[in-house]
């Protein structure tokens, strides 16, 4: 018997394994492509008897389906309740010649590179090993009586629900957007991320103790924001004051004294920006409309706006990409200028060098989708129902500094 606890321990003896043994019986949780043990045993199908897959929580890659899809040997769990979750590995030429390895990883890329994993490898002349391999056998043709088969139209329909699964598992570990080395070795936990932790009260108290922007005007701008939308059918249908007041620029529009237009992101200073939005550029009209006014904003949404708005703006004008964004749907977006944006950051544990379209949704709307205070909100009077309704933009409250 021998003790596994490192992944690349765990690795080198999994190929040698396969290259030692003839038969193949394997139950893991999940399993997932790109390893090398993965691209042995699809050039090894022959060698394989049995091996039943678990797909709860959507962690067994599309990939590994089809790669085995017409291949009888290869079956898969799919109850509702419960979770499969063995790991069990038998390499087998014999009852006299075989080895197991049994313990925490699964047949992922992960186990074998950068998780931690413990695993026993057994073989067929340690002690006892005449009734481990009965037992052994007895629960692998157990579970293969539950097991089944996939064919084409199941797979096309997992792998929708696989693909929208990706960025909530990923979320859940900690991960958002794309990963390198240095952004990893930053990151942490969301429940470590003082803004994200926050509960509904703890939010309402800070954005009380706004020392800058009074809470009722900054209500009463995004009302008016929202009657404006609410009044055409197109962003370009406003007239230039209106499409000034959402865009955070100077503008004539009659409003009362204590309605400032530059709050939750005045632009200003944004030259270009500002001679687009007096033009009516259509691509800013357009992008916008593709944001609803009510309903779940998906990151589809996000990218209709983007592919529009980029044709506009050659380069990262995050600041007034987002104001618009913020004014049309207040309860999702935050607009992230020079003026909240470090302090934001640094609450959400986020890397502020290289904060582009791409990662304002994936490293701080997706936090934003996850903090209590956003899921929760328990407001107590009318003014704490308008702030819930237009809560992530109202982080402004909480991050700006004159």
């Amino acid at each position: 018997m021998k003790i596994i606890t490192n992944s690349q321990v765990l690795e080198k003896e999994f190929l040698r394994l396969q290259d030692s043994y003839a038969n193949y019986f394997w139950m893991t949780a999940w399993a997932s492509t790109s390893s090398l043990m993965f691209d042995k045993l699809k050039k090894s199908k022959d060698k394989i008897r049995k091996i039943i897959v678990g797909l709860h929580f959507y962690q067994t890659h599309p990939e590994f389906i089809e790669t085995f899809l017409n291949l009888e040997s290869v079956r898969y769990i799919k109850q509702p309740e419960g979770t499969f979750h063995p790991k069990l590995f038998l390499f087998y030429n014999s009852n006299n010649d075989w080895e197991v390895i049994i313990g925490s990883a699964n047949f992922t890329k992960a186990a074998f590179t950068n998780n931690t994993e413990i695993a026993s490898l057994i073989n067929s002349k340690d002690n006892d090993s005449e009734n481990i391999l009965s037992e052994i056998f007895h629960i692998i043709d157990s579970e293969w009586k539950k097991s089944k088969l996939f064919d084409e139209n199941e797979l096309a329909d997992y792998k929708k629900i696989w693909s929208n699964s990706q960025q909530k598992l990923k979320s859940l570990s900690g991960y958002y957007g794309k990963q390198n080395n240095s952004r990893q070795t930053k990151s942490k936990p969301i429940y470590l991320a003082p803004v994200a932790k926050m509960d509904w009260d703890e939010f309402m108290e800070n954005v009380y103790a706004d020392k800058y922007h009074s809470v009722d005007s900054r209500i009463k701008v995004l009302r008016i924001a929202k009657s404006l939308f609410n009044k055409v059918e197109s962003f370009k249908d406003l007239d230039e004051n209106e499409r000034k007041f959402i865009a955070g620029i100077p503008n004539k529009l009659p409003v009362d004294k204590d309605i400032n237009w530059g709050y939750f992101g005045s632009m200003k200073g944004a030259g270009l920006f500002k001679n687009r939005i007096i033009e009516n550029d259509t691509n800013i009209s357009n992008g916008i409309d593709e944001i609803p006014l009510a309903g779940q904003i998906t990151k589809i949404h996000y990218q209709r706006f983007l592919d529009y708005y980029t044709k506009s703006f050659d380069g990262n004008y995050l600041a007034t990409a987002t104001r618009l964004l913020a004014m049309k749907r207040p309860d999702v977006f935050v607009c992230l200028d020079n003026k909240n944006k470090s302090d934001l950051c640094r609450n959400f544990n986020v890397v502020q060098l290289g904060l582009d379209y791409e990662r304002y949704w994936d490293d701080i709307i997706l936090r934003i989708y996850d903090s209590d205070w956003w899921q929760n909100p328990k407001p107590k009077d009318k003014r704490e129902r308008a702030v819930s309704d237009s809560r992530a933009a109202f982080l402004d409250s909480l991050y700006y500094v004159e």
